[in-house]
Formats: structure tokens, sequence, C-alpha cells
């Protein structure tokens, strides 16, 4: 096994380590573990009526079927469950900016963006979007009576992770910049609004909205791209931007977590 391997299995194990502890955690407080599943479960019935509209009209627009559309909604949907998983991490980043407990996890011997963005995960209000997003994606996959080959699966979970992947790297990044300005609110409202983008199928609306979408801030390939991938509707030039702006968006925000670092000086400072 090589140095590489090893190192991805230690954080792996470590990521397992958290989540145990997070969810026994949880598990102490029951009333709020079970609460965060019934708000969860409040809002997927939201995005469930959203769905339901869109299987009732039973339209095709702009080359994609109601079907197709409820499987880029079962995908957002998934992403958002796991996203919250993890953003109670990234919501707590500017406050342990300005009162210093960031200190502590910088003299951890584990890589600090690591520590610093998963050390918590949240299982409560994530579950039900988890669970509901998966159905939904089974649902539409089975009703447009898309095949079901290695292909089609393994290329629509790769991509459903490269997503996953770039969801972290681009909504991370405005959170460090509480780094820069002690007032970060807006920006958090402003990524919430950002990521929202992707409630809807990409295909409804403007060209334009969607280049912009694809190629300058990529929301849309997030949870459109499996969709279109399983349904044979991704040409191959796509296909290989959904894998590489991952990489690309993690590269920069490597560039600015370490910027921020550099500029930080603890509470003190």
């Amino acid at each position: 096994m090589g140095p590489i391997a090893k190192r991805l299995r230690y954080y792996l194990g470590l990521l397992a380590l958290f989540a145990r502890y997070s969810l026994m955690e949880q598990m102490e407080y029951r009333i709020n573990f079970i609460a965060g599943i019934a708000v969860g479960c409040g809002y997927m019935l939201i995005k469930l009526m959203y769905a339901v509209l869109i299987l009732n009209a039973g339209a095709d627009i702009n080359g994609l079927s109601a079907n197709e559309m409820l499987m880029c909604i079962g995908t957002y949907i998934l992403v958002t469950g796991v996203y919250m998983g993890v953003y109670p991490n990234f919501w707590a980043l500017p406050l342990s900016v300005r009162d210093g407990s960031l200190d502590m996890l910088l003299t951890k011997p584990v890589n600090t963006q690591f520590l610093v963005t998963l050390r918590k995960l949240d299982f409560g209000m994530p579950l039900p979007d988890v669970a509901c997003g998966a159905a939904l994606i089974a649902w539409g996959w089975r009703r447009e009576g898309l095949a079901v080959t290695f292909t089609s699966v393994a290329g629509f979970a790769a991509l459903c992770l490269a997503g996953l992947f770039l969801t972290y790297c681009l909504f991370l990044i405005p959170e460090l910049l509480s780094f820069w300005f002690v007032a970060g609110n807006g920006m958090q409202a402003l990524s919430s609004a950002v990521f929202d983008f992707n409630n809807t199928p990409m295909n409804l609306y403007p060209h334009w909205v969607r280049r912009l979408g694809v190629f300058v801030l990529p929301v849309f390939v997030i949870t459109n791209f499996p969709t279109l991938f399983a349904a044979g509707k991704l040409p191959p030039a796509l296909t290989a931007w959904g894998l590489a702006v991952p990489v690309l968006a993690f590269g920069v925000q490597r560039l600015v977590w370490r910027r921020a670092l550099r500029r930080y000086t603890s509470a003190g400072g």
C-alpha cells in the first residue's frame, strides 16, 4: 500500500470516528434528534409537493421529461441532505475565527481544514432528505425506463460524488471570508440562495443562466449532470467538465484557505 493510499485510509477512518462520536453525542439528546428528523421531514414534504406538481403536469421542458426532472429534484434533495450534515461546521467557522477557538484546532496533528470542516456531523435533519432523494431518483429512473447498466449507474454515482465534492469546495469559500470580514451573515445567506438554484432543473432557466451555472459558478453541475448522464443527454465534453470542475474548485478553495490561515492572528492578535 502506497503512502497516498495509507493517508486516504487514515482520513477515512478518522471521518468514520467523527461520525460515530457525532451520532453518540446526538443520541444523548434524543428529543433534539427526533425533532431534527421531524423538521427535516417538514422541509422534505415541501420539496415533494413541487415534485408532484411536475409529475402531474407531465410535460417535457427543453428536452427534459417530467421523470428526468424528478430525478434532478431527487438528486438535489439527496445532495442537500449530505451538505446539511456537514454545514454546521461551515456555519461555526466564523465564530471560531472571532472567539479564537480555532487556535486549539490549529495545534492538532491533523490537516486543519479536514478537522475544522468535518469534525461534527449532523444526522437528524439530513436523514429524511437522503432517503427521500434516493427514492425519487429510483422512482424517476424506473418511470422513465432508463437502462440499468454498469456504465449508467457508475457514471451517475461518480457525478453525484463529484457534485458533493464540488458543493463542499464552492460553499466553503464564502465562509472563509470571515478571516477578512467580521460579519459573514450576508455571504451565508447569498451562498444558500445560490445553492437553491438547483431546486429547479437547469433546463427551466434561460440559456444564458444555464451557461453561467455550468461554466462560471458551476452550481448546475451538482445536481443536473448525473441525471443527464443517465439519460444519455450529457455530451462527453460536459461529462469531462463535470468530473474536472470539482478538482479546479478544490484548487481555488485550498488557495483561499492557505491565504486565510496566513491572515489569522488568533483572538488576541
